[in-house]
């Protein structure tokens, strides 16, 4: 599959994150820019109950679910609380002001 266009730059919003759903691809990916300015591509729903973490809260180095409080770091897609959950992450690149992103490749598998 390799690299699909997932979106603009600027469809990040003010909150530096957001979500698209794919329907080529049946994946819901979270897109976001952390706190050192690093765009990162994530699974887009939480691991506990597949809820959409593009409805929680996000400060630039954690994402925290709003279902249920669990927290991710935003950099790893690892979870913080609890330490045993985790978000896949895929390798992402920009071309122009497109992102793209390759669910092939799992970066924290």
């Amino acid at each position: 599959m390799a690299f699909v266009k997932v979106c603009g730059v600027d469809d990040l919003g003010p909150r530096g994150f957001n979500a698209f759903y794919l329907m080529d691809v049946g994946v819901e990916v979270l897109v976001l820019r952390d706190r050192t300015g690093e765009l990162r591509a994530f699974d887009g729903v939480c691991p506990h109950e597949d809820y959409p973490l593009v409805e929680g809260q996000f400060d630039g180095a954690t994402i925290t679910c709003a279902a249920h409080g669990w927290i991710i770091d935003a950099s790893t897609g690892k979870g913080v609380s609890p330490p045993t959950c985790r978000i896949p992450a895929y390798p992402i690149k920009i071309e122009g002001n497109e992102i793209y992103v390759d669910f092939d490749t799992e970066l924290n598998a």
